[in-house]
């Protein structure tokens, strides 16, 4: 084999290897993409950091969590809320439904006894939002307290001060 048609053969399995490691790599952003099943719960504390958060992927868990989040709003009494201003420390924990759950289903924020749908942006008006306040709602804050405290992603001061501002 000349030098050149050696050169052009090596050059040819390169370009082929890295073909099929983008094909490899292809793959598996597609898998990525595929929508998770479960429940992304967001501690809101911070205003110009991201607030920490937890994936809640155990099917058990998802359960329990949504069985709360049902009888939080079956037992609890519908009520109209305005938007409070903002205000810097803890405002509430953010319930989304990730995957084909949450197609249509708009996040819950829950703060205390109160259990509401996130507001959406696009969408300001100035009459007030329907929420719903349930003791069984503050069950289910102190459960995703103790969630994100399990999961570290909450610690002991944030929790003090969560606990402080209820």
């Amino acid at each position: 084999m000349s030098r050149p048609s050696f050169r052009a053969f090596v050059l040819c399995g390169v370009l082929g290897l890295g073909v099929a490691g983008s094909l490899t790599a292809s793959a598996s952003d597609l898998q990525a993409e595929q929508p998770q099943q479960g429940l992304r719960v967001t501690y809101l504390l911070y205003s110009g950091r991201p607030n920490p958060s937890v994936l809640v992927t155990d099917p058990a868990q998802v359960r329990a969590i949504e069985e709360q989040l049902a009888r939080s709003l079956a037992d609890g009494q519908r009520t109209a809320v305005t938007e409070s201003p903002a205000v810097l420390g803890y405002t509430g924990i953010q319930i989304e439904r990730l995957g084909d759950a949450g197609r249509g289903s708009p996040p819950m924020v829950l703060r205390g006894a109160v259990l509401r749908e996130k507001a959406n942006p696009d969408q300001a008006t100035l009459a007030p939002a329907q929420a719903t306040v349930s003791r069984d709602a503050e069950v289910l804050e102190d459960l995703l307290l103790g969630l994100g405290r399990d999961q570290q992603v909450i610690g002991d001061v944030e929790l003090s001060v969560i606990r402080a501002t209820k």
